[in-house]
């Protein structure tokens, strides 16, 4: 069977790099360097996981080696031709110039965009210099460009409502950093956050978010008990002097720590539960909350689970949107409420873009909700109306409109 690349999960800002090399050495090099460019890259020096990642994430750049063990280069080649890939492709090899050049004749006369080659052994200065090359003209952002939106503050936070599904009452709003980058529009978290981690700039964003929020929290004076939840960084450059960073910021403006929600993914979590415990620690005892985000991707240990001091989960939204409609999602979100409960956590559930879903949620137990059926994402000058206008509805009367997917 032909298989193709999908255009609506093709972004062209998308910023992922698949890499296949079957030398270990090499992969891990082309892999340090690219995501120091800006990629979010996987690597890999196994054929059948190349070809089953390029159908799963859908990479929008390439970089190949014309020797891997289980397929030649030119068989990956023919193959991602037949697959009609659109991504961007980068040759590495050791094959002297002119069949290099024949391979890469080959990939273009089959419909492929082969975008450049580079020699082995590696030189990395050469390489760096063609990953940048191409991200450049990829039109994806560059690090300059992450670094001019950080000294303009062009970076900005947008507000989506969070209420107690059996009061109604508004009890926070998650902040979503949203970037209208003046000449490519609006870029979306997941292609600008790899970037800021990649080039060690967390420390500086999460500095700017959390100054935000809490210049934004007057705004919930109709809700003075509502939190303000912020999405953290798990790397060390993000989560050193977190703690230390809040606490003052909190106490320059005036606002109690208790205000802030701080979220962490699952992921996150279970790949850097040593680095963040101190730090986890230190925000639980000075009154911060913690949220397990995207709870359900991760495949969490409940051992940290237990041991860390979270206070409530997120369940992702890929389980909550089908919950009524798949069985499996249902089952799965009735145990993740359970399991969050007899952990002594409150659950928030994502990602909720009708009555129905809202009602089944209320019926299973789970504590707050989220999502386009209560309220989009809304600028910091929104959000006083918005509560006043929900103080005057009726009980989880929410938001009509069309379902509409929600882009963190």
């Amino acid at each position: 069977m032909r298989r193709r690349f999908l255009a609506d999960r093709f972004s062209m800002t998308s910023n992922r790099l698949l890499v296949i090399d079957d030398e270990p050495a090499n992969a891990s090099a082309i892999g340090r360097i690219a995501r120091g460019c800006g990629y979010d890259t996987i690597i890999t020096t196994d054929a059948e996981d190349f070809l089953s990642r390029f159908g799963t994430w859908v990479p929008r750049f390439i970089v190949i080696g014309l020797t891997v063990p289980e397929m030649a280069g030119n068989q990956f080649i023919a193959w991602l031709a037949q697959a009609d890939c659109k991504a961007q492709i980068l040759i590495v090899s050791e094959s002297e110039a002119g069949l290099l050049r024949e391979a890469e004749a080959a990939g273009r006369a089959m419909g492929l965009n082969i975008v450049g080659t580079v020699h082995k052994p590696l030189c990395l200065h050469a390489l760096k210099t063609a990953l940048q090359d191409i991200y450049v003209a990829g039109g994806v952002i560059s690090v300059q460009d992450i670094t001019k939106a950080l000294a303009n503050r062009e970076i900005r936070l947008v507000y989506q409502p969070q209420i107690d599904l059996h009061s109604g009452a508004v009890v926070g709003f998650e902040g979503l950093a949203r970037w209208n980058h003046p000449k490519r529009g609006a870029i979306p978290p997941d292609t600008f956050i790899p970037l800021l981690e990649a080039n060690e700039f967390m420390t500086e964003f999460t500095d700017q978010i959390v100054t935000m929020a809490l210049d934004d929290i007057h705004h919930l004076n109709e809700a003075p008990n509502a939190r303000v939840a912020i999405n953290v960084s798990a790397t060390d450059r993000g989560s050193r002097g977190m703690d230390e960073m809040v606490r003052k910021q909190c106490a320059r403006k005036g606002i109690s720590v208790s205000r802030i929600t701080l979220e962490v993914t699952e992921t996150a979590l279970m790949s850097k539960a040593g680095l963040l415990s101190g730090c986890l620690r230190r925000l639980n005892d000075v009154g911060a909350r913690l949220s397990v985000d995207d709870f359900g991707t991760g495949y969490s240990s409940l051992v940290k689970l237990h041991q860390l001091p979270f206070s409530e989960v997120k369940i992702d939204k890929s389980f909550v949107m089908d919950c009524v409609s798949n069985r499996d999602s249902g089952v799965l979100v009735q145990a993740m409420i359970g399991l969050a409960h007899n952990l002594r956590m409150k659950v928030v559930a994502e990602g909720v873009e009708t009555e129905e879903v809202m009602e089944r949620l209320r019926a299973w137990g789970c504590d707050i909700a989220q999502g386009y059926f209560i309220a989009k994402p809304m600028p910091p000058k929104d959000m006083k109306p918005w509560l006043q206008h929900h103080a005057s509805r009726k009980p989880y009367q929410g938001e009509a409109g069309p379902r509409l997917e929600l882009v963190h």
